[in-house]
């Protein structure tokens, strides 16, 4: 019997979903050995719920990793639940590396 094309859609989403948010989270690393004179900004947040709702939210997507790769990517579910989870953290990495550090 073979999986249906919602698994096979659910498991290529969460794949690519999972290696592009690697990639955002590795490029400040890179960027500092780089060209560290761009990294070199203080950050600063004015309340304690601005660094704690971004905890969260990687605190999520990190439990939804460790699930779905404990699962092998065979429930649909927990696929699509990573791939919503890594856009948004996707989007917020964007957003924080424009805004606060302007990197890009």
């Amino acid at each position: 019997m073979s999986p249906s094309k919602n698994h096979t859609i659910s498991k290529i989403v969460a794949k690519a979903v999972f290696r592009i948010t690697i990639i955002l989270l590795a490029l400040p690393i890179i960027i500092y050995f780089t060209n560290s004179a761009i990294m070199s900004k203080q950050v600063s947040f004015s309340s304690p719920w601005a660094i704690a709702a971004p905890l969260l939210l990687l605190l999520t997507f990190l439990v939804l990793l460790v699930v779905v790769l404990k699962n092998r990517y065979t429930k649909i579910e927990y696929n699509w639940l990573l791939t919503l989870s890594g856009l948004f953290v996707c989007l917020y990495l964007i957003l924080f590396y424009t805004r606060v550090l302007s990197i890009f």
